[in-house]
């Protein structure tokens, strides 16, 4: 009797120590899906081709006091992603990757009618073509990688967190729409698309932290999706020629993103230690 009072004194508390472990080890996991779009500004790149005479007129750009281009140069993505997250440290932390199609949309303007674009160099002889603006939109498949905490030690109905996050695309397409100041200069359009495209590189990475709110409904928490909305700040370009006219950026651009995500099993709340179950 002395021996069984014994065995059950010391395996008693073993278990609960392998139960505490247990619980110790569960953790949630949720499947978002984003939408984002962001803004910034980047630092102008002029393409070689653009004719820099400032006497003629057509003097569009330099670092210094003139040219009417000025020194930067607008660029705006926007986004959709699915992508898993896990959470550790008693769901507070949460890990999310997965894949993301964005599209990034640039623009070169000039604040005057037209500029000189070179389309043909032969010997003595170069030909210019007049052109009012060229935009360029670029496709893009990609993995985000994000970090997000709440500061908050238990669930609430409306709950802040920040987070810092970065993704790594792939440009798989690009399309250019270039506007001549004369129609029947359309001809050129596919040789200044040449021009455009050689050079610059495929890959591109952005770096981005947000602050946000995760909203979930208070039935069901177990069972219960979550909406989150964040601002992005500050969003940064970090490849220097990813996207035509511009180099990485050098005005931290500003972003939103909204979320819909649901648990994958029945989870427990963030700050608590239950098991999923």
């Amino acid at each position: 009797m002395k021996r069984t009072a014994l065995l059950i004194l010391l395996v008693f508390p073993l278990a609960l120590l392998a139960q505490e472990e247990k619980t110790e080890k569960r953790h949630n996991w949720m499947l978002a899906f984003d939408f984002g779009t962001n803004d910034m500004s980047r630092k102008l790149i002029r393409p070689e081709q653009i004719r820099e005479d400032r006497y003629t007129g057509y003097y569009n750009y330099n670092d210094g006091d003139y040219g009417f281009f000025g020194g930067t140069n607008w660029m705006s993505t926007s986004y959709l992603s699915v992508k898993p997250e896990f959470f550790i440290f008693n769901n507070r932390v949460g890990i999310a990757s997965g894949v993301r199609v964005t599209t990034a949309q640039t623009h070169l303007v000039s604040d005057r009618d037209n500029f000189l674009w070179r389309v043909q160099e032969d010997g003595l002889t170069t030909d210019y073509v007049r052109i009012k603006d060229i935009w360029q939109r670029s496709y893009m498949a990609g993995i985000p990688l994000e970090i997000r905490v709440f500061p908050n030690d238990r669930e609430w109905p409306v709950q802040p967190y920040f987070k810092i996050g970065a993704s790594f695309n792939y440009r798989f397409h690009t399309k250019y729409r270039v506007n001549f100041l004369d129609g029947a200069m359309g001809d050129y359009g596919s040789t200044v698309q040449k021009q455009l495209s050689s050079g610059s590189s495929a890959f591109s990475s952005f770096l981005y932290g947000a602050f946000g709110l995760n909203v979930s409904p208070l039935f069901e928490k177990s069972w219960a999706p979550w909406w989150t909305v964040e601002i992005q700040f500050p969003y940064i370009l970090l490849t220097k020629n990813s996207f035509a006219f511009g180099g990485a950026t050098n005005i931290p651009g500003i972003g939103f993103q909204t979320s819909f995500a649901i648990p994958l099993g029945k989870r427990a709340p963030i700050g608590s230690r239950e098991l999923n179950h």
